[in-house]
């Protein structure tokens, strides 16, 4: 009978214990769970399919040259690439052509007017290289999402510094992109 009182009252004494353990052991136990999940989404890159657009057959006649004086320096480039057809987010049409060793530059068109936009980031992308090659698609887009990604560094205006080199990943919004995240990387990585 004294055994079993003994028993009951560890018993009794360890779920008080335990009982009284609860509250911070649940704090820390959240604390370290919102942790972990939040270092494993700074991990994460974003994904095309998180960015969808409804892809049109919108086909503009021709370049807008009139609100877009700068495009005839590159008409041919942008004639080229409009009659390809939409390619980048519903209804937008990504030109590229080079500038440099290691160097890209291009426009995004819109498919329905002809008009142009010159993201600042196409202004001389830095192609982003590994140990012994170049990327082999240093912007990437398709024409079913608004995201855009560019490996490398890209273009900034003239009186920016460079950025650093990496994996950079933009969401077209209001005809601008906007950065969504950036990944770092070094040359020859």
């Amino acid at each position: 009978m004294a055994g079993q009182r003994l028993a009951i009252f560890v018993f009794r004494l360890k779920n008080e214990r335990i009982a009284a353990m609860k509250g911070p052991l649940f704090v820390i136990v959240f604390v370290s769970l919102l942790a972990v999940q939040s270092l494993a989404q700074k991990g994460k890159v974003p994904n095309f399919g998180q960015y969808p657009a409804r892809v049109e057959k919108a086909r503009a006649r021709g370049i807008d040259f009139k609100r877009n004086p700068d495009a005839r320096t590159f008409r041919t480039r942008l004639s080229e690439a409009l009659a390809g057809g939409v390619n980048f987010a519903g209804h937008y049409v990504v030109a590229g052509w080079g500038c440099g060793t290691g160097c890209i530059s291009g426009a995004i068109i819109d498919a329905r007017t002809g008009n142009v936009f010159w993201p600042e980031q196409f202004g001389g992308i830095g192609v982003w290289y590994g140990k012994d090659n170049y990327a082999d698609e240093p912007v990437q887009y398709k024409k079913n999402s608004r995201m855009l990604v560019v490996l490398g560094v890209p273009g900034a205006k003239q009186d920016q510094p460079d950025k650093p080199s990496g994996e950079y990943y933009y969401e077209w919004v209001n005809n601008h992109l906007r950065l969504i995240k950036f990944v770092p990387k070094k040359m020859g990585e």
